[in-house]
């Protein structure tokens, strides 16, 4: 953290001469979101999707501080239009599950952590994350499957084997 007080003022600085630059506003939220202030990151956030509407990191992470903040509706519409812009993007497809499984709509969460693996076999937290929302649904043994290969990718990868050893499959 010991140069972000330096980076944030030199955005400031970056915004005075340049106030719609879309890059200077994401890269500003980042620092902000990175000192904690989300709220402050969002406002920058939105500015810089304002600017380049097909900004897609932008609208990826305004969706991820929405859902910080408890305004799922909105992180959907944001991941939503990330996806429209990247279809083929595993991370757009593995934050969109996240927010459609915190939504309560698990079935929907998992087409999406499915179509993030198949896009990137090797994506840990797609397969974690598909291992909860079948967890959710009850169906174990697809759940510890998923927890399973995450482990296999990151084998230090503790939330997977607490899983595991909560589902009885200890490894």
């Amino acid at each position: 953290m010991g140069r972000l007080p330096e980076a944030i003022s030199h955005y400031e600085e970056a915004l005075r001469v340049s106030p719609t630059n879309a890059k200077v506003h994401y890269n500003f939220g980042m620092a902000l979101w990175q000192a904690g202030q989300v709220q402050a990151a969002i406002g920058h956030f939105e500015q810089a999707v304002r600017s380049d509407p097909d900004y897609t990191e932008a609208r990826v992470n305004l969706g991820i501080a929405l859902a910080q903040t408890g305004s799922n509706q909105d992180a959907l519409a944001q991941f939503t239009e990330a996806l429209r812009l990247r279809p083929d993007s595993p991370e757009v497809h593995c934050n969109l599950g996240l927010a459609l499984f915190q939504a309560g709509k698990v079935q929907d969460a998992i087409e999406h952590y499915q179509q993030a693996i198949r896009i990137k076999p090797d994506y840990v937290d797609a397969h974690f994350n598909l291992g909860l929302a079948l967890e959710k649904l009850g169906r174990t043994p697809e759940a510890i499957e998923q927890y399973g290969e995450a482990l296999k990718l990151q084998p230090n990868f503790a939330a997977a084997r607490n899983a595991l050893t909560r589902l009885g499959a200890g490894q």
